[in-house]
């Protein structure tokens, strides 16, 4: 376990696969998926973004989405031994991935190390899951490399959680993996060590409706709530040790009667965050204020259960 106050060294984790120049570099939307249905896909601009098949029904099973990152998604079947796949939506090419060595029961959660080409990398990536043993407080880490082609068991062994469950999807960035806890803690594992570390979340923030991002060059928790009505509190928490850091009071006019689920989703963008309120997608910016629907056109509220990760059209090779 590494200290909290440790300083990482920024390093590029080599992908597999080439990224086109002409690929968009903002993100397109979001894939959606509520549970026990297939995905969906949000686009924040649907005149310019899209996917063929937004229900990922070029891949061989039912699927659930659990990672993304530039242009390539990664899925698990819902049935049967649960393999995974990695696919680039945009050109329904798709890998799937050998099996793992651990058992990679539902309450695992994953990262997917993919850094653009051009950096420290040759276009290689790695997916990391922090996986609970069943019945035990011990989280194992297992790494699958598209160089190597194949997985590998981390020798750092978490036994400090205790029995808890991951909350969200994870997050990563220069380096480091990260996942939100249900015990108010946030799990980090570096990739080029392999060791991890634990960082609590202020008493007073709550994982519920929050995100894990880079703001500013600064890991942030971004969490949101409700006070009344369409009246809503973003607290942010930044820095090695996750502190309350600004508290910003919002009101979004334009909110229907009767939304009850809000959250930030996983995405920001400089200074820009998304917020989900019912079936609405905000883009508020934190530093001049302004607020704008981006996307209002789903008519059924999206459940607390859905999960979205943020996606970017892409013509990334060799899946």
């Amino acid at each position: 376990m590494f200290p909290l106050y440790q300083n990482v060294e920024e390093n590029y984790i080599p992908l597999a696969h080439q990224q086109s120049c002409s690929s968009f570099q903002d993100i397109s939307g979001f894939f959606c998926q509520r549970e026990g249905t297939s995905p969906t896909f949000l686009s924040l601009n649907p005149s310019a973004y899209g996917v063929p098949t937004p229900t990922l029904g070029f891949l061989p099973d039912q699927v659930d989405i659990i990672a993304s990152s530039h242009g390539l998604l990664v899925c698990r079947d819902r049935t049967g031994n649960n393999p995974y796949y990695v696919c680039n939506p945009a050109t329904k090419n798709w890998k799937q991935l050998p099996k793992p060595e651990y058992y990679h029961g539902p309450d695992s959660s994953h990262v997917l190390a993919f850094e653009l080409p051009g950096q420290k990398n040759d276009g290689h990536y790695q997916l990391v899951c922090a996986v609970p043993l069943i019945g035990q407080p011990i989280v194992c880490f297992e790494i699958y490399s598209s160089e190597t082609g194949s997985w590998r068991c981390s020798e750092a062994i978490c036994v400090e959680l205790g029995y808890f469950s991951f909350e969200g999807v994870g997050f990563y960035t220069k380096g480091m993996a990260y996942w939100m806890t249900s015990e108010m803690q946030v799990l980090a594992f570096d990739l080029k060590n392999e060791v991890y570390g634990i960082m609590p979340l202020p008493f007073e923030s709550s994982p519920c409706g929050g995100v894990l991002a880079q703001i500013h060059h600064e890991l942030c928790y971004v969490g949101i709530s409700n006070t009344s009505d369409d009246n809503y509190v973003i607290e942010m928490c930044c820095g090695y040790d996750l502190r309350l850091r600004q508290v910003i009071d919002l009101q979004l006019g334009s909110v229907p009667a009767g939304i009850g689920g809000y959250r930030i989703l996983p995405y920001v963008e400089g200074d820009k965050l998304m917020i989900l309120v019912g079936s609405v997608v905000y883009s508020y910016g934190l530093n001049d204020g302004e607020i704008e629907v981006i996307s209002g056109e789903q008519e059924v509220e999206w459940p607390a259960t859905a999960k979205f990760l943020p996606y970017a059209n892409s013509l990334v090779r060799g899946v």
